[in-house]
């Protein structure tokens, strides 16, 4: 008996079918289709009109009716369909309503700058940052979002930021530190959210990825911002180390956030002082001629470079850590 051959039509059927996802590419889900958007833009026309309508009442009832119409909202696009962009902008407009709220009556609507800096205190920093962790916590609790952790402790966050600033110009110092530490301990929580799914199959990775994007930049920013400009070396030095942390746990956020700082920092390498001045207040510099088209493309062909070879170079940094390590990292 011979085998039947195979059918004309098969090849065709077999490269339609869509490509396997590598793990490695850190697979994101942002929109599942183009209503998506759709929904995004008539929601947003929904709430730009509310807002106008509701416009005499008191602003806390305001921000009431505008918390319930994004829960409504989001029982029907978050729940019930699970729409990746809806379920976004949905917690990042309740979020951010329920911190509103706990600043005090949504002051922030109806009052001038000089009078929300005035009604700044301890008990707005305190009852602010509680409703922005309520909130995230009860839309996590509902609707499962995973990028709703990582906004509610970056809306405490920028919270804490402003008032320290408002409060007090000089603890500007200590908080960066408080930020670095705090951004490293988020960084340990994404990686027993990682640790969980090595396979990046679940949702726990989508938390992981936002919760990793979040301290990303909490880490990066106060380091690069104490290092720049005077130590340009020192920021590429941070730059590679990140790297190979990122390598390591199979994360790009960490030189994402730090992209910006190392272009800086290779720019600062290639200026010169002017010939008057040296290193004095108010010195002019001189930058070479196509210093900068230099640099993204010195920059961008390494990041290129790098997406294309990062299984092998990612196996190179794996074999120099502990067995230990290796079996909590990501596959």
């Amino acid at each position: 008996m011979t085998a039947p051959a195979p059918s004309a039509a098969q090849p065709a059927a077999e490269s339609s079918l869509p490509t396997p996802q590598r793990i490695d590419d850190e697979p994101l889900r942002l929109v599942t289709s183009f209503n998506d958007i759709f929904v995004v833009i008539a929601a947003w026309l929904l709430s730009f009109g509310t807002l106008f309508l509701t416009g005499g009442l008191p602003s806390w009832l305001q921000m009431l009716i505008a918390t319930a119409i994004t829960w409504g909202l989001s029982e029907i696009f978050v729940r019930r369909r699970r729409m990746a962009l809806p379920a976004l902008c949905f917690a990042f407009s309740f979020v951010s309503t329920a911190a509103l709220l706990g600043f005090g009556n949504a002051s922030l609507m109806h009052q001038g700058s000089e009078t929300v800096r005035a009604s700044m205190s301890l008990w707005t920093l305190a009852a602010t940052s509680a409703c922005t962790l309520l909130a995230a916590a009860l839309y996590w609790w509902r609707f499962r979002v995973p990028a709703v952790i990582a906004m509610g402790l970056a809306g405490v966050v920028i919270v804490a930021w402003a008032h320290a600033l408002v409060l007090d110009e000089q603890a500007v110092g200590w908080l960066l530190v408080a930020n670095i530490v705090a951004g490293l301990a988020i960084f340990v929580w994404a990686l027993r959210w990682d640790a969980q799914d090595p396979q990046r199959t679940t949702i726990r990775s989508d938390v992981a990825f936002w919760l990793h994007l979040l301290a990303a930049c909490m880490v990066t920013h106060p380091i690069f911002w104490m290092l720049a400009p005077h130590h340009p070396g020192a920021v590429i030095a941070v730059f590679l180390v990140l790297t190979a942390v990122s390598l390591a746990i199979d994360r790009r956020a960490l030189m994402l956030s730090s992209l910006l700082y190392v272009m800086s920092a290779m720019l600062r390498l290639m200026v010169t002082p002017s010939p008057v001045g040296g290193d004095l207040p108010g010195q002019s510099y001189d930058l070479a001629p196509m210093s900068l088209p230099l640099v993204a493309v010195v920059v961008g062909g390494a990041l290129l470079l790098l997406s294309v070879f990062w299984k092998p170079s990612r196996a190179a940094v794996l074999r120099l850590l502990p067995a230990a390590w290796r079996a909590r990292l990501p596959r």
